[in-house]
């Protein structure tokens, strides 16, 4: 395990990533502060579903999503 040091950059601290993670200037990432202290960085994706053949993300044993009748709304915020 590496470590890495927190540096003050303006008014934000920054993290340096190494380059061996093949992160991109500009990747956007959600970020959340566990309750032990940890910090979890999870890369943001444009859209998931945006390569997606019919039917990849339902196995055999799911009737909810086979039998799911959407009413509207969902997914707004």
């Amino acid at each position: 395990m590496e470590t890495v040091r927190v540096r003050k950059q303006g008014n934000a601290l920054v993290v340096t990533l190494p380059n061996k993670y093949g992160v991109q200037e500009g990747q956007e990432f959600y970020i959340s502060h566990e309750a032990n202290g940890s910090f979890v960085l999870i890369s943001k994706i444009k859209d998931f579903f945006a390569n997606v053949k019919p039917g990849e993300f339902i196995d055999d044993d799911d009737d909810i999503s086979r039998n799911l009748t959407p009413r509207g709304g969902e997914l707004d915020d």
